[in-house]
């Protein structure tokens, strides 16, 4: 199960979804379908309740959703923003 690392943090305002690292003040903009993602990084959602989801409200195949799905966290595991906590 993943989880955001303490040192980032993720927003929403009215039209934009930010990806905020407060260790180096980095600002990334998200998309909606990332955001969601990244929501649901929370230690206690597994990674495949988080695919089903996207692909319910999302309306993506289940392949479309773990391509996504494993591109997005691969990057973020790299860099440390996320962890498996498993």
């Amino acid at each position: 199960m993943l989880k955001l690392a303490d040192t980032v943090s993720i927003k929403r305002d009215e039209s934009n979804y930010i990806f905020f690292d407060n260790s180096t003040g980095d600002i990334y903009k998200l998309n909606e379908i990332s955001y969601k993602i990244l929501s649901l990084c929370d230690g206690r959602t597994t990674n495949e309740d988080i695919l089903f989801m996207i692909t319910k409200e999302f309306n993506v195949t289940e392949q479309e959703a773990k391509k996504d799905f494993e591109a997005l966290i691969q990057k973020l595991l790299s860099k440390k923003y996320i962890y498996d906590n498993e």
